[in-house]
């Protein structure tokens, strides 16, 4: 793969352009990366490609290698890892909670203690999701609560 880089002046924007002879997995992650830049994802569902807008994400989860994307009624999979996803999303009010899930803090209903130091989080649509106890001072400290 060849990167080329043409900074000047004269441009008034930023314009990315990719070249290929077909589209493969490297460019996918590429592009989704980029779009992760200007709060939008792509993600996939029933052999579709969606552009997702971040804010419409309650959490992301990494089920045997895959990363899924879930909003309020619907699953979708993205091509990027979940550490690739957390770099971009930590910024944007989202919070690694266990090895596996990065959660929308702005998506947060209610937390209540859970056993040996876990916290049960309610999401918006009511769905909840367990903290790990190692994440669970740092949710707290990003919420206030300590």
């Amino acid at each position: 793969m060849k990167i080329n880089l043409d900074i000047d002046g004269k441009y008034d924007e930023a314009e990315v352009i990719i070249r290929a002879p077909h589209l493969n997995s490297d460019i996918e992650r590429i592009v989704a990366m980029m779009r992760m830049i200007g709060m939008q994802i792509a993600v996939r569902k029933n052999g579709e490609t969606f552009i997702l807008e971040t804010d419409k994400i309650l959490y992301i989860e990494a089920v045997d290698r895959k990363t899924f994307v879930y909003t309020d009624g619907e699953i979708y999979e993205s091509e990027l890892r979940l550490y690739e996803m957390e770099q971009e999303l930590v910024e944007r009010g989202f919070l690694r909670i266990s090895k596996q899930s990065i959660v929308n803090l702005r998506k947060i209903k209610s937390l209540r203690t859970d056993v040996n130091h876990k916290i049960r989080i309610t999401l918006q649509n009511g769905e909840q999701i367990v903290v790990s106890r190692m994440y669970s001072d740092e949710l707290r400290r990003k919420l206030g609560l300590r």
